[in-house]
């Protein structure tokens, strides 16, 4: 029997701050408060559906077999929603790097689930889905709250923890004509933030930072009270450092690091940000430098 397809494409809900709520009785209450930047577009899946055989899930992930937990699992869940016997591939595409708090594991998730809702001919809102991303990813111990990149665009406040619909996001609005440079050195361990006494800390610096973003929700605020917890908090790494002495030299509206990852990323006006680019990868000449567009359909900026 011939194959179904069906492809699915999401952005990837990038990080910059977060106070973990992990004491609840059930995942729809675990979560974190925060905030980020939604990436367009960056991620990827084409799904086929081979009805009549065994039932397995395969996965790659930019062309190499993979073992993705959230995909696995997505695929699972779906499978059992749908009825669907036989066997699932997932071919993901992934436009930034995994593991340095890019979010994609929660992207991986909810572009499983729509593709695999499509073959099936069933509909699915995105609150729905968003619900089943947000237990797959505390079941897998991948991410908190992530999903809420999915329910907005642009600069996104997380303002109440838990599943869709407890989750309560607001965003703030970006300057016209602006961009984000991101800089990325490679993965970071995130066991050493794990312990409960790591956690508590954590909360009480991002409860605190989130609190004086919301004094003045502007891009700059937000992205200056988002590199203080990173400091704060000590995840920083000298190489997150290295890379904000780089950062603080150049034209930007702000810059913070991503959670958790060593990796940084920047907002900048277009005008600004080749020159920027430029110097960045001439700096770190071994690491990614990258510049994303970020959609939103609200702005707001100086003129002259």
């Amino acid at each position: 029997m011939n194959p179904k397809r069906s492809y699915a494409r999401a952005p990837a809900p990038l990080s910059s701050i977060f106070s973990p709520k992990t004491r609840g009785e059930s995942p729809e209450e675990v979560g974190a408060r925060g905030g980020g930047f939604t990436l367009p577009g960056v991620i990827e899946t084409y799904a086929e559906y081979y009805p009549g055989e065994s039932d397995l899930v395969e996965v790659y992930v930019n062309g190499a077999a993979a073992d993705h937990p959230t995909s696995c699992r997505a695929a699972e869940i779906s499978r059992k929603l749908l009825g669907l016997r036989g066997r699932i591939a997932l071919r993901h595409s992934v436009g930034v790097p995994i593991g340095m708090g890019f979010g994609t594991s929660a992207s991986l998730a909810l572009t499983t689930i729509l593709a695999l809702f499509r073959i099936a001919g069933r509909g699915i809102s995105l609150m729905d889905a968003c619900r089943i991303v947000h237990e797959i990813e505390i079941e897998c111990g991948t991410g908190l709250n992530s999903e809420a990149g999915f329910l907005s665009d642009g600069l996104i406040l997380v303002l109440n923890a838990g599943a869709p619909p407890k989750l309560r996001v607001d965003s703030i609005p970006l300057p016209r004509n602006s961009v984000l440079i991101v800089v990325a050195a490679g993965p970071l361990e995130t066991h050493r933030a794990l312990s409960r006494g790591d956690l508590d800390m954590i909360e009480e610096v991002g409860d605190r930072k989130i609190g004086e973003i919301l004094e003045n929700p502007t891009p700059e605020i937000f992205l200056e009270k988002s590199r203080e917890f990173a400091l704060e908090t000590g995840l920083a790494t000298k190489r997150v450092q290295e890379i904000f002495r780089e950062l603080e030299r150049l034209r930007l509206i702000g810059y913070a690091q991503n959670m958790i990852g060593e990796a940084c990323h920047a907002l900048a006006l277009k005008e600004d940000a080749e020159v920027a680019v430029m110097r960045l990868k001439e700096v770190f000449p071994d690491y990614l430098v990258k510049t994303f567009e970020l959609a939103s359909s609200i702005s707001s900026s100086l003129t002259s």
